[in-house]
């Protein structure tokens, strides 16, 4: 309530991002973004404003639990960043995979943000490092991120035509 008006008066936009990992408790810190509806309630019932959305972490929000088909459509209007980002398991077991050799249809997702109209940055995330690399910045290491990078790029080109 107190960054919003100042965000607003500078037509700054604000894109929260859910925990990582969605779970309630992390060591010692309590957690409240952790399921689409305590997002939802942020977003539009906290402060209601056209500059507050969030970034919808597509893996995150698997691992809640969402049904992503039917998530998109529900946060369309708020959706102001992607992080497209596969991975398999559960909230409690889990490790993020390539982003074609994942739990998500990684072409169907963007199919989705495309025929909704969400038009907003989208970034990979999070690459498991690749043979012969040395781990310098874990999941974000240079040969996974262009691999990533090149596998969205085909998938957007396909989705645009």
């Amino acid at each position: 309530k107190a960054v919003m008006p100042e965000a607003e008066k500078y037509g700054i936009k604000l894109a929260l991002h859910p925990d990582d990992p969605p779970i309630a408790r992390l060591g010692d810190v309590e957690r409240i973004m952790i399921s689409a509806d305590n997002i939802e309630h942020a977003v539009r019932d906290i402060y209601p404003s056209a500059n507050l959305g969030f970034t919808f972490c597509q893996a995150t929000y698997y691992m809640m639990g969402e049904d992503l088909e039917k998530l998109i459509p529900r946060f369309a209007d708020k959706i102001m960043f992607v992080h497209f980002r596969n991975a398999v398991g559960n909230k409690y077991n889990f490790r993020e995979t390539f982003h074609d050799n994942g739990d998500l249809d990684m072409p169907g997702l963007m199919s989705l943000y495309h025929r909704w109209g969400i038009d907003v940055p989208v970034r990979v995330d999070h690459v498991p490092t690749m043979a012969g690399e040395k781990l310098q910045n874990a999941g974000y290491d240079a040969l996974g991120r262009l691999y990533a990078i090149g596998y969205l790029r085909g998938i957007i080109e396909t989705v645009e035509r």
